[in-house]
């Protein structure tokens, strides 16, 4: 799906007219619909802009996507994906345990240069499973958010003022 078509499902999902919206960025509302229907690539300095007006969770996983590549948490929405709260809470228990059973598995205390190739597997092995239980954690947050109403932005931004409290981030 492009970012276009994204965007445009995204701006429904809040019940914003393309007016609406417009109203919110430094763009009308006809380069709005260009960017909705393809016809005119949303630029990059917009899509940061776009993503805070519509604060919709699952936009900003799609962008995030497009943005960062590969360095990204996917949105799950797939046909094995309850999004119930409850249900999120049972993936993110199970992935994190998971995910501890894993690092349980391998040497810390061993130098990297000596390590085998199978150890270096179970590595690769503990890097998969840590990253599913942070996909799992960050998807409850989106959930949750939506449930609750709450502005991921805001959610985010109180999180990123946190780290730096706590000096865990610059």
């Amino acid at each position: 799906m492009a970012i276009g078509e994204k965007l445009a499902n995204a701006r429904k999902r809040q019940g914003y007219s393309q007016e609406e919206l417009s109203l919110d960025l430094p763009i009308s509302r006809e380069s709005l619909a260009k960017y909705e229907t393809g016809s005119r690539r949303v630029p990059n300095d917009m899509r940061r802009p776009i993503a805070e007006a519509l604060d919709d969770v699952e936009f900003y996983f799609n962008t995030w996507q497009d943005a960062a590549g590969e360095v990204a948490i996917p949105y799950f929405n797939g046909d094995y994906v309850d999004q119930h709260p409850a249900s999120m809470v049972f993936l993110v228990k199970t992935e994190t345990v998971e995910a501890l059973q894993q690092l349980d598995m391998v040497s810390w205390a061993k130098p990297i240069h000596t390590r085998t190739d199978a150890e270096r597997e179970d590595m690769k092995r503990v890097l998969g499973e840590l990253l599913d239980a942070a996909a799992s954690i960050i998807n409850l947050v989106g959930v949750l958010c939506r449930e609750y109403g709450f502005s991921m932005k805001d959610v985010f931004k109180a999180w990123k003022l946190s780290l730096k409290v706590r000096k865990l981030n610059k």
